[in-house]
């Protein structure tokens, strides 16, 4: 393992900062059944407690990320990349936080009259416009997920002029229009590539695919954005993290 260092003075969490850099390490360096460095040997390298090694190792076991065989050792069990969900973050974010190169390409801008679903989903006015951006996005070379972003135009006006000032659309929100998403719902389905989704992604036609709709909201509860996601099957999971019971009251 080649050295890299965490830095002990950020507000990261020590256990985050070497899962991104093992997973770099894994991606740029191991294939599927390889065994992963001993706990000790990572320790070392990485300057952390035994304990900051196990939590990490225990968080790409739960993401099906390596497995551990008792006796033998921890082994690559999946390359594909991971986006936990949680918290409202950006393809790009998500990218950047494994060490991605990412770059975008089949970028797509025009205003359109919304479909029926459209309307319903970010509830439109009747004579209200959506400002379409699709892109096929790319992760160290390798297209991984087609996106379509419809958001509502009086919102971002310029938008369709300026274009995507940044790689990423939140950050070009945030920064241009003062537009921050605080609460979102999503929905993710099974089923197969399109014959176009196949080519767009260089996949066998009929491949599977992860298919992401989700719809963000402003901090008053309007609803602002609805994102339709095409991902690759062979190279993206899911991870969600559940917490408790809801208590269920029994009826006598």
């Amino acid at each position: 393992m080649s050295k890299s260092f965490i830095d002990k003075k950020s507000k990261q969490p020590l256990y985050k900062q070497l899962k991104m850099l093992l997973m770099r390490y894994i991606e740029e360096n191991l294939s599927e059944g390889d065994s992963l460095p001993i706990e000790s040997e990572i320790e070392k390298l990485y300057g952390v407690s035994r304990a900051t090694v196990r939590k990490t190792i225990d968080e790409l076991v739960s993401e099906g990320v390596v497995k551990r065989i008792q006796g033998k050792g921890t082994f690559i069990q999946s390359k594909k990349i991971v986006q936990t969900a949680g918290a409202i973050t950006s393809w790009t974010e998500e990218m950047r936080l494994r060490g991605k190169e990412i770059h975008t390409d089949n970028t797509l801008l025009l205003e359109l009259e919304p479909s029926q679903k459209i309307r319903e989903e970010l509830k439109l006015t009747p004579n209200e416009k959506v400002i379409c951006l699709k892109r096929t996005r790319y992760s160290d070379g390798e297209p991984i997920a087609i996106m379509i972003n419809y958001m509502r135009g009086k919102f971002i006006p310029g938008f369709l002029e300026k274009g995507l000032q940044r790689e990423s659309l939140y950050e070009t929100l945030e920064e241009e229009y003062n537009i921050r998403l605080e609460k979102a719902y999503e929905r993710i389905q099974a089923r197969v590539a399109t014959d176009l989704e196949a080519v767009e992604l260089q996949i066998p036609p009929e491949s599977a695919l992860l298919h992401l709709t989700r719809v963000s909201y402003l901090k008053d509860g309007t609803p602002f954005e609805l994102v339709e996601m095409s991902n690759r099957g062979d190279r993206y999971q899911y991870h969600i993290e559940l917490n408790g019971r809801n208590k269920i009251k029994h009826i006598n």
